[in-house]
């Protein structure tokens, strides 16, 4: 199939030894080593392009949204800004499905049609959704619709073999929500001067961890764009700018070092769940140090142990600390960021250790530069968190009324993959068609996921009625068959798969 999008079909596909070349371009480009621009788009090899997956994330959006607005219960405080968001989420969902079905025709006349298609959508869902002018929901939609596909083609070129073409979609979709909420964010607490000491505790928890990932995604950029910037010297004071940036701006009152310190302090649950969650993290650093050691590549079992840790990670945050559960995620994700930097720029001292670490623990999905499996690991579970308007919702009982949805990242991977995987490849004969994947570890992917929900049901932390358990068994048969036939990231698919269907009933 020949592929066009204004490059050549050169751009979209690549031998063996040329996407190596790609690769060192790319890590040269990093590293500072040489001025080659890489103009070549090459996808995750031995993957389909997956672009079904541009869907998932604003059908998330879209779900939770639809069930705040008609069970208001459920979520007193939704952000007016988020309206906005699940709008803007559909309108780069439809700019996507153009530019595959542009990459996909092959008479020009239907391709300058298929153009046209993001510009009228978009235009209509901002004209009818939010009230806006025909004039204004136009330029609107044109700007969105410009600067994404800029960053989504940016992010194919710039990081060879790391993602499909969906996988893509999903992260530079998320990327993008996430810059336009924190900036409308910023521009409520300057321009509109909300009162920041008026902020809830979720809410200024939430306002910390958006702006110190800002500040971080513009310490990512700047070395991206800038070569010199990626020597010792320059980098670890960068880094020391971007701590006092995430802790002393002054975006909530107090400053978010004095917030967060005190809202740890608060409670003395908190502190126990800090010292378990420093005792995982031990034990995680343990684990890496005994495979190093072992000078093996780490087996699908010794894997699946960081699927066993984040589960309990997820769980007691979930039921007991859901507010402290959040903030960690955000923490938790800007240092694997920085871990990656590190490895990425071979960042001395750590950088050659946390080479050797993740060449000892990829897989065949880790055929980029970017360690993208284990950053979709913590994605994948913390991103019904961060796409819920109020996720620490209790109700009279104390009870977190989104918890099964909540939940979408830990039972799918946290239970269900391991054990598929796990079990599937011990105990795995009968294979599915065209699949490396068994019928048996399907069969333990579904009872695994099920099993903690009936204890759950059963300890009373959800009431679930027959409708409630017939949407949660279809659920996750479901997620079985797609991690069963799937190419893509399971990380990244099966919570958002999962916690779309959970979340209609």
């Amino acid at each position: 199939m020949r592929h066009r999008s204004g490059y050549s079909s050169d751009e979209f596909s690549s031998s063996g030894s040329d996407e190596d070349t790609q690769l060192k371009k790319v890590q040269a480009r990093m590293c500072g080593v040489g001025h080659q621009r890489n103009t070549d788009i090459v996808p995750r090899p031995g993957a389909s392009p997956g672009y079904w997956l541009c869907c998932l994330l604003p059908l998330s959006l879209v779900v939770t949204y639809w069930k705040d607005l008609h069970e208001p219960q459920r979520c007193s405080d939704v952000p007016q800004q988020y309206k906005l968001i699940t709008l803007t989420a559909l309108t780069i969902c439809i700019q996507n499905i153009s530019f595959f079905l542009y990459l996909l025709l092959q008479a020009k006349l239907y391709k300058w049609l298929i153009m046209f298609i993001p510009f009228v959508g978009g235009t209509c869902l901002f004209r009818f959704g939010l009230g806006m002018n025909w004039w204004l929901a136009f330029v609107w939609t044109l700007f969105i619709d410009v600067i994404f596909q800029r960053c989504y083609i940016q992010v194919m070129r710039d990081l060879p073999k790391s993602f499909t073409y969906g996988e893509a979609s999903i992260l530079t979709q998320g990327i993008f929500l996430f810059v336009m909420n924190t900036l409308i964010m910023g521009y409520q607490l300057v321009v509109e001067n909300t009162a920041k000491e008026n902020l809830n505790e979720m809410q200024t928890l939430a306002t910390i961890m958006m702006f110190a990932l800002l500040w971080l995604l513009l310490v990512c950029t700047s070395l991206l764009a800038c070569q010199f910037l990626r020597k010792p010297f320059t980098f670890y004071p960068i880094m020391m700018t971007f701590v006092a940036a995430a802790t002393l701006a002054p975006v909530t009152k107090p400053l978010p070092v004095i917030a967060v310190f005190e809202f740890i302090f608060k409670d003395k649950l908190r502190l126990y769940i800090i010292l378990f969650y420093v005792a995982l993290v031990v034990a995680t650093v343990a684990v890496v140090c005994w495979q190093l050691r072992n000078a093996q590549h780490a087996t699908t079992s010794v894997r699946k142990l960081f699927h066993i840790f984040m589960v309990l990670v997820y769980i007691p945050g979930l039921l007991y600390e859901c507010a402290f559960l959040y903030i960690a995620s955000g923490v938790a994700l800007a240092l694997i960021t920085i871990f990656d930097l590190l490895r990425i720029l071979r960042m001395p001292p750590l950088g050659e250790i946390l080479e050797k670490a993740f060449h000892s623990f990829a897989d065949e999905k880790d055929a980029g530069i970017i360690a993208f499996t284990p950053m979709c690991l913590l994605i994948g579970c913390s991103l019904p968190i961060w796409i819920m308007p109020c996720p620490c919702h209790t109700n009279e009982q104390g009870l977190n009324v989104k918890l099964l949805p909540l939940l979408s990242g830990v039972l799918t991977i946290g239970f269900g993959d391991t054990a598929a995987s796990v079990i599937g490849s011990k105990y795995g004969r009968n294979k599915w068609n065209n699949s490396s994947r068994s019928i048996e570890g399907s069969v333990a992917f579904v009872f695994y996921v099920l099993l903690p929900i009936i204890i759950f049901n059963l300890m009373e932390f959800v009431h679930l009625d027959t409708l409630q358990w017939l949407v949660i068994v279809t659920a996750t048969f479901i997620s079985a068959l797609v991690e069963a036939r799937t190419d893509q990231i399971d990380n990244l698919v099966l919570p958002l798969v999962f916690y779309i269907i959970i979340s209609l009933r």
